[in-house]
């Protein structure tokens, strides 16, 4: 087995973390009889040979070995070295090369020859989709699409496999193969026949290649009904492979072998969210089948649609009011539902509103229970043992609502304060005198080097939105380290804090590009200094320009001699991400009033990064305003959230995609 592998030079290639010495005993352990050592070295291969997707010159070294073990009959843990060769392999999901740099480019390079190996050896890969192991034939289709020129009439080939296959999870496969194919309208049409027959869960996961392949052309009628048939067959349940490796492909499949425990059909699993997601912009269809199926009395099938509700709400804009109330719903069924429905309604923002009544109801027993550690029970132990606020806690507290402030300012008082604490007070500005009479009370001054900096910088979050009412903070701000988001903090409380004047003049001049702008700004909004401007008008070719065109922006006409200069960044070529002329022209725009100068150069960097288009909603009245009013009603037209990526999430982006629709939604309102 693997001759030749030893002849390699493999100390010369490199992988994700330096030499790619250790990869021939991670290739050999990939096959080895005990399933930990397998599954410890596919980690291996996942982390550092091809990590978060890269292709390096030791992953093509590889692939011919991963193909030996994949094709050896018999030969233990094969299914999880098809996806791993079926990720290697694939190209599709590979940048434009001119949109890469140089070692994007040689990594894209490096891609091709993996994928050629591949294809060489597609008629043994193919031999695949008849192996024994129903594990190797679930997994073989897809290696399949990704040498699919190699294979004549591949859509036909898994069609025709279908109709003999009697794996559930083979099935599933060969359809998931399917919907990966560009769409034709043969395949379409035996799909379509397929999604009429039985079993159910036939029916449904031919459907999910219809919506793969043409998300348009799905038939929707009685699908609910379908999924509660699906979810209703009885099918083979997973048994736990009965060890644990201290890896993340090891925690995935833990994962995976907890959330099969207690389903009736296992091999349905995922499959309504598998059903929605490529139905893409069909947001009210969406809407349509999961919200029923969330007052499902059985577990399996209410799990997955909150699943398939967290992606919708995420990644696209509806009325999700009725959804809302029904994933409330849910904190009231099992802890592990509930513990899913709170933290994903913890991550929607103002969407989460009608869930604030239950959650409220919900924290309410739980704040009748005894402490433990010395914490309340509306604390949760978030890693390293450090403590965190409570979902119902923080769903309540980012919508302001009172309910939550007693638990806050209960929680400022710990001796171990939970971290989201002083982030979750700056929502409720109108209690700024006591919460900052709080803060400076409880929160212990700093010195140099204090390994509690982070915790300050939330509790200054609030001060910040606090504004002139967080003023008695003052002395207590200046009693630490000068830091920039401190000079920050200083400006934002504005003259009421002029006492720091002498040690923002000197932060001012200091050799830290981010201080140094941070207290000019807040020089300017303490007491108009006359040096702010030439203090940050020498900072914008430094790294903390951003900040300085934003500082420069707030002080409006007074910095109108800056205009000039400003001017030389509007007509410089955009950077990758379109900030700096984004904020060179609301700088020119605030300075000159000049809408027409600045209109076409927002507009690009609207269209060039749709990150800038809070800050540009923001900041447009008036002219500007009644300019790029067509921007606006274009962004209240559209279904899809400004920040959705496929491969990316942040737990604000609903919160931030909300308040831009509201910003546009008021543009023709500023244009008046």
């Amino acid at each position: 087995m693997f001759a030749g592998l030893d002849d390699i030079d493999w100390e010369s290639l490199t992988h994700a973390y330096g030499s790619a010495a250790d990869v021939p005993d991670w290739l050999r352990g990939l096959a080895d009889l005990d399933p930990a050592v397998r599954e410890q070295s596919l980690d291996a291969m996942y982390g550092a040979v091809h990590h978060q997707g890269d292709v390096y010159d030791s992953t093509v070294a590889a692939v011919p070995f991963l193909i030996e073990a994949l094709t050896a009959p018999g030969l233990p843990g094969r299914a999880g070295v098809a996806e791993l060769l079926t990720s290697i392999a694939d190209i599709d999901g590979w940048r434009d090369a001119a949109e890469l740099d140089e070692d994007g480019l040689e990594m894209l390079r490096e891609a091709t020859r993996a994928n050629a190996l591949a294809c060489a050896a597609g008629p043994a890969l193919a031999r695949l989709v008849d192996d024994p192991d129903p594990a190797v034939r679930a997994a073989a289709p897809k290696l399949l699409v990704t040498v699919a020129a190699t294979i004549p009439d591949l859509a036909a080939l898994l069609i025709s496999l279908l109709r003999t296959e009697d794996d559930a999870e083979a099935r599933r496969g060969l359809f998931d193969a399917l919907g990966s194919l560009p769409p034709d309208d043969d395949t379409i049409g035996e799909l379509l026949t397929l999604a009429r027959s039985t079993p159910a869960s036939t029916a449904l996961t031919a459907l999910i290649a219809v919506a793969r392949s043409d998300p348009h052309r799905t038939p929707l009628d009685g699908v609910a009904g379908l999924i509660d048939r699906a979810y209703a067959e009885q099918g083979p349940a997973l048994e736990p492979a009965g060890f644990q490796t201290d890896t993340l492909v090891g925690a995935i499949r833990v994962m995976q072998e907890q959330e099969q425990q207690g389903r009736r059909a296992p091999h349905c699993t995922r499959l309504i969210e598998e059903l929605t997601d490529p139905l893409g912009p069909r947001v009210a269809e969406r809407i349509a089948i999961v919200t029923p199926l969330l007052a499902s009395p059985h577990d399996d099938i209410a799990g997955d649609a909150l699943f398939a509700a967290n992606k919708l709400i995420e990644r696209w804009r509806g009325d999700y009011h009725e959804t809302v109330t029904r994933i409330a719903g849910l904190i009231d069924r099992s802890p592990h539902l509930a513990q899913r429905a709170a933290g994903m309604l913890n991550s929607w923002g103002p969407v989460a509103a009608p869930a604030a009544d239950a959650a409220a109801r919900r924290l309410a027993t739980i704040d009748a229970l005894p402490w433990r550690d010395g914490l309340p029970e509306w604390t949760v132990r978030y890693s390293r043992d450090l403590p965190g606020l409570h979902p119902y806690v923080e769903i309540l507290a980012g919508l302001g609502d009172e309910r939550a402030l007693p638990l806050l300012l209960t929680a400022l008082r710990l001796r171990r304060r939970p971290q989201p604490t002083g982030y979750q007070l700056a929502h409720y500005p109108a209690h700024a005198d006591r919460i900052t009479a709080e803060i400076v009370q409880v929160f212990p001054v700093l010195s140099p080097g204090d390994e509690t900096p982070l915790e300050w910088y939330g509790f200054q979050t609030a001060l910040r939105a606090f504004g002139p009412a967080a003023a008695p903070a003052v002395p207590r701000l200046l009693a630490s380290p000068l830091r920039d988001w401190t000079a920050g903090t200083l400006g934002r409380i504005g003259p009421a804090a002029a006492e720091a004047l002498p040690a923002l003049r000197v932060a001012a001049a200091s050799d830290d590009p981010r201080l140094a702008v941070a207290a000019a700004g807040a020089l300017w909004h303490i007491d108009r200094s006359p040096d702010a401007l030439a203090l940050l008008t020498a900072q914008l070719d430094r790294p903390a320009a951003g900040a300085a065109f934003e500082a420069i922006t707030e002080m409006g006409p007074a910095a109108a001699t800056a205009a000039p200069l400003i001017a030389t960044y509007l007509d410089a070529p955009p950077d990758r991400h379109w900030w700096t002329p984004a904020r060179a022209a609301l700088a020119w725009w605030r300075l000159t009033g000049d809408a027409e100068r600045v209109a076409p150069v927002l507009t690009a960097a609207w269209h060039g990064n749709p990150q800038t288009r809070t800050k540009i909603a923001k900041a447009a009245t008036g002219a500007l305003a009644a300019l790029l009013e067509p921007l606006f009603r274009a962004e209240t037209e559209s279904n899809r959230r400004h920040n959705a990526r496929e491969n990316s999430w942040s737990s604000g982006q609903v919160t931030e995609d909300e308040q831009l629709l509201d910003l546009c939604r008021a543009g023709a309102g500023k244009s008046s």
